[in-house]
Formats: structure tokens, C-alpha cells, sequence
């Protein structure tokens, strides 16, 4: 059982005034900027990274890369290979790749994981609306290729696109393999390579 403490008479409460702190606008706003997390994906995940990519993708070509069924499917398999942009716990933006085990990508590919490979693919790499033309997209490939770097036994990524998009992967580092054999609907794509050995990435800035 506890006793009462009494105060001492000689300890007098002092109320200090403390001194105002004036916050530079410049402080405020950096203070006040959204916290930014870049993780590996989780199914509790695809719901959002599938609302995304429909908005992105079926807007402009009428084609989702991947299906929900998919999303889930890569990770369940393959986590490790994606990633997402969080701002204040909301997903802004995403990649999600899969290990592939020939030199060129193949139909097989867009739905197919092969574990131990040295060649990721990347399916998708998709900006939430409201996060376009500030540079996102640039920035999430680039910590993914270092990421990617930093795996053991990984030695390319390979991803294809359409013609308006290789500018935007050439600055990136990637080289054009030629014309793809995989058609989605009408669409064409191109084949494009980054080596993760030996090469850096050191532009970041895009319109992307």
C-alpha cells in the first residue's frame, strides 16, 4: 500500500516563462512535407495497386497489364521484386516484377514467375492520378534498379513498352532489344534491357 508523499515547504512551484520559438516558413513547410516509405508490395496491397493501374492503363490503351488475379498471383510468389511509393500510408505509386529465365520476354512471361533467375521482368511501373507530371515515376525506377542491384544473382531487368515510352527508359539506362513477339490486343511493344551490373543511374528527373 502506498503512502502519501507530502511536498516539501521550501519547494516552491516556479512557473518559467518559456522563450517563443519563431518556425522559418521554410522549416514549417519541410516539417509539414508528407512522410514518403518505399517497401516491397503485400497482398494486402493489391486492391490498391490494382485501382492504380486500371485508372493508368485501361484510360489509354483499354488493356490493365495485369489482372487482380495476376497482382496477387506475383505477390504471393515474388514480393521480394516490387515495390511501392507510400505518402502518409497511401500508395502512390508501383512496380511489380517477376524472375524470367530466357533471353528475350516471351507470352509466357507476362503471367509466369521462375524463381533463382538472374533476369528480372518488370510487368508495370504505375503512378496514382493525382501523382503524375511530378517526377515519381523517374524517381521509383531509379531506387528500384539500386535495389535491384543489391540483390544476389540479378544481372538484367528486361520490360516492354510502347513506342511513345522508350525515351522515357533510354534516360533511364535501358537499351532497346528490338521490336517485342508479344501482342496484347493491336498493341506493339518494343523489348528494353537495363544491365544491373556495371552501370549506374544517376538521372532522376522526368516529366514521368
Amino acid at each position: 500500500m502506498t503512502q502519501p508523499v507530502s511536498s516539501s515547504p521550501f519547494l516552491k512551484p516556479i512557473c518559467l516563462k518559456m522563450p517563443v520559438r519563431v518556425v522559418s516558413p521554410l522549416r514549417q513547410r519541410r516539417h509539414t512535407l508528407p512522410a514518403s516509405e518505399f517497401r516491397n508490395l503485400t497482398l494486402q496491397d493489391a486492391i490498391s495497386v490494382f485501382e492504380i493501374e486500371r485508372e493508368a492503363f485501361v484510360s489509354v490503351s483499354g488493356e490493365c497489364p495485369l489482372t487482380l488475379d495476376e497482382v496477387l498471383n506475383f505477390l504471393g510468389q515474388c514480393p521480394e521484386l516490387s515495390l511501392g511509393w507510400f505518402e502518409e500510408g497511401q500508395l502512390v505509386a508501383f512496380i511489380i516484377g517477376s524472375g524470367w529465365d530466357k533471353e528475350r520476354l516471351s507470352q509466357e512471361a507476362m503471367t509466369q514467375h521462375v524463381p533463382d533467375t538472374p533476369t528480372v521482368h518488370i510487368h508495370v511501373l504505375s503512378v496514382h492520378r493525382h501523382c503524375r507530371q511530378q517526377g515519381k515515376g523517374s524517381v521509383l525506377l531509379w531506387r528500384y534498379l539500386q535495389y535491384l542491384r543489391c540483390m544476389p544473382g540479378l544481372r538484367r531487368a528486361l520490360l516492354i513498352c510502347e513506342d511513345f515510352l522508350v525515351p522515357f527508359y533510354l534516360k533511364a539506362g535501358f537499351k532497346e532489344k528490338g521490336p517485342s513477339a508479344i501482342t496484347v490486343s493491336n498493341m506493339h511493344f518494343q523489348e528494353m534491357e537495363y544491365m544491373l551490373c556495371g552501370q549506374a543511374y544517376a538521372r532522376r528527373n522526368s516529366g514521368v
